[in-house]
């Protein structure tokens, strides 16, 4: 990986997930993924059984690279309004490794044009503004979108992201929750199928109920995402 132009924190990182290939011995595809879940596990407040083929050793190694993920996060933030750590690295190790599927995800310019088109035409919904993206990928122009919010002092919206790769969606749960948005990532195909429902995790509901800590939430139940409800 080609990391001689990022900062010295995107450096670190990169380094990090390299580290964590290294010691688990595995594709970096699995790994890239597996660390996806690991995360999202640690996020989540149901804590679903996931099928888990590491380790003790390997457990550590995770549990160490997540400590560098979130730091990267917390002292980019501070610089940033919005990162994107997964899809930069995803694209950076698409150009790498063939196992990796091409993703290419929208440059950030185009992502905060793109929320403001959105945005500029989206509608209310229990008190808050419904910004919707149906193949949000990860979750780049929804950031940003509650970036503009912020920036502008609107209320915080509710934001949905829809995507048919399950690897995206992960991406696009940890970055909103991370962030502290509130809404959901459902996973099924918004344009052939955009009734039906394979997953999805609702983002945050903790923040939006008055606690103080991020929450994931994974469902199968329609019933519990906004978008079947507009």
């Amino acid at each position: 990986m080609d990391i001689t132009d990022k900062t010295m924190s995107d450096k670190e990182f990169y380094k990090a997930f390299l580290d964590l290939v290294q010691k688990t011995n595995q594709d970096p595809i699995k790994v890239f993924g597996d660390a996806l879940t690991y995360i999202l596990w640690l996020l989540s407040i149901d804590q679903e059984a996931t099928p888990w083929d590491y380790g003790e050793e390997d457990n550590m190694a995770f549990a160490d690279f997540t400590t560098s993920y979130f730091s990267y996060v917390q002292e980019e933030m501070a610089d940033r309004f919005w990162i994107d750590a997964w899809g930069d690295m995803y694209m950076e190790l698409a150009g790498k490794y063939k196992s990796f599927r091409g993703q290419f995800f929208t440059p950030a310019g185009m992502s905060d044009l793109a929320a403001r088109i959105t945005a500029s035409g989206s509608r209310e919904s229990c008190g808050r503004r419904v910004i919707n993206d149906c193949a949000c990928g990860s979750a780049r122009m929804l950031l940003s979108a509650q970036e503009q919010a912020f920036r502008a002092g609107d209320p915080q919206p509710y934001l949905i992201g829809e995507d048919i790769d399950g690897m995206c969606c992960k991406m696009a749960a940890i970055n909103l929750t991370v962030h502290g948005c509130i809404g959901e990532v459902i996973r099924h195909d918004s344009l052939k199928e955009p009734d039906e429902l394979i997953y999805g995790y609702i983002i945050n509901e903790t923040l939006a109920n008055g606690f103080d800590y991020p929450s994931i939430r994974t469902s199968r139940d329609r019933r519990d995402f906004r978008k079947f409800q507009l």
